[in-house]
């Protein structure tokens, strides 16, 4: 009977000492914590870098947006995360250069795509302003304006 009221008592003061725990176990749970919001965030800077890249080249190739989903980037972000601890790495996170790059080409690659066609548009017509600047610009550097080139191809074509 006594052995019981022993048992009863140990259960007792293992749910006191679960509930209070001590001063080295509370800081071995913050350090695991801190460590595993660590490994998350690490995880998820990865993930965002990758992820950021697909945004790159969805731009030029849109088929690729199943490729660099969210989630599919994530997943690799953790694989890239225990790799970059192994080898000492530190996360993109601490790259503002890669930052910087990465919002400067979601600028360039629309205004390469675009800027040429819209360029060769403006060029045909010769009473625009581009069109005048664009023939103005030729004619100083020595070219002839694109229309005068065109005819001029033209007619040695027809000639041949």
């Amino acid at each position: 009977m006594s052995e019981d009221r022993l048992e009863a008592l140990a259960d007792m003061t293992a749910g006191v000492d679960a509930e209070n725990p001590t001063a080295e176990q509370q800081s071995a749970q913050k350090q695991e914590q801190h460590a595993a919001q660590q490994s998350e965030a690490g995880e998820r800077e990865w993930g965002l870098m990758l992820f950021s890249i697909g945004g790159m080249l969805t731009m030029v190739a849109p088929e690729l947006k199943t490729v660099y989903s969210e989630d599919r980037c994530f997943m690799w972000g953790q694989h890239m995360h225990i790799v970059s601890e192994k080898h000492g790495w530190s996360a993109p996170g601490h790259s503002p250069e890669f930052a910087l790059l990465v919002a400067s080409v979601s600028f360039v690659v629309p205004t390469l795509a675009i800027l040429p066609a819209k360029v060769r548009e403006l060029r045909k017509q010769q009473n625009s302003i581009v069109g005048r600047v664009v023939a103005w610009w030729q004619r100083r550097k020595g070219a002839a304006p694109a229309q005068e080139k065109s005819t001029a191809a033209d007619s040695k074509n027809g000639s041949e």
